[in-house]
């Protein structure tokens, strides 16, 4: 390249001041200038070219570093989330293995497609291991039988456990339905008799939002020893996970919930035990 770039100069200045001239003695420092200024030119350009490729790939270099960085720092953190959950919540650390399996494929605490059954398998190795248990069901009675529910709710039933709450929260569109429920001589003995001992209450939405401003309108999800939160929004089947910390609104709620039965207050409506009654 710095020979061309000689060359280059010395045709330029061949053809500015004629063929004639170009030979002559008094002529031969303007071709050695020109020669060697075409030659450092030509070294320059070659130079630029070279820093140029080596920038670029070295750029390239640096971009597939970081990127390679980031996803190596992803993996520690998705890491020490995993081992972090796993350390606080040791009774649990079957149901959770099996949920952070299930949800390494996707987001972290999130597991998409799961089908209500897969949802109950998973309730069901939590109860496994279980001291306890709190939920909030937001579809009326019914859903249990039309979910064919039976051997989850069995499950519940079976394992001795010091505390066994849930708390049905409807839309209000949904109250004519759960009022028929709770009228539904069948569908009370089908309750019952596989839940067995769950103090179950339920609420709408509107008297919820009425009885307890600011608090969040819960979404359908098990806890278990007041850690293991388990979450499930069937419409998109999407199963969420976590550890419930203090002061979490899963915790706060049954915190409430308790104050409310303390006090005897009518904000959460028991579910009827005594199926002869609800006939009536």
């Amino acid at each position: 390249m710095a020979f061309l770039g000689a060359i280059a100069l010395e045709a330029v200045l061949l053809f500015s001041i004629g063929v004639a001239g170009t030979f002559s003695v008094r002529q031969i420092p303007s071709h050695v200038a020109a020669l060697t200024v075409g030659t450092i030119g030509g070294w320059l350009y070659e130079l630029f070219r070279e820093l140029h490729s080596t920038t670029k790939a070295s750029l390239q270099q640096l971009t597939a570093l970081s990127a390679s960085v980031e996803a190596l720092t992803g993996k520690i953190s998705y890491q020490d989330k995993a081992l972090s959950m796993l350390v606080s919540c040791p009774r649990h650390n079957e149901a959770l293995t099996a949920l952070i399996k299930a949800s390494m494929s996707d987001n972290f605490k999130n597991i998409p497609f799961v089908g209500v059954a897969e949802y109950f398998d998973l309730l069901e190795l939590a109860i496994a291991h279980s001291d306890g248990y709190q939920g909030v069901q937001r579809r009326p009675l019914r859903w249990y039988r039309e979910r064919s529910a039976a051997s989850y709710l069995e499950d519940l039933r079976e394992r001795r456990m010091r505390y066994k709450t849930r708390l049905i929260i409807v839309n209000d569109d949904d109250v004519p339905a759960m009022e028929e429920d709770l009228k539904d001589k069948e569908l009370l003995k089908f309750y019952w008799s596989h839940t067995g001992s769950v103090d179950t209450y339920w609420i709408s939405v509107s008297d919820f939002e009425a009885n307890l401003p600011g608090h969040p309108v819960p979404r359908d999800f098990a806890l278990y020893d007041r850690m293991l939160l388990i979450a499930y929004d069937e419409p998109r089947q999407i199963l969420s996970f976590d550890i419930a910390r203090e002061g979490s609104p899963e915790r706060k709620l049954f915190e409430i919930h308790q104050q409310h039965v303390l006090h005897k207050t009518s904000v959460f409506k028991k579910v009827p035990t005594d199926i002869a009654a609800a006939e009536s």
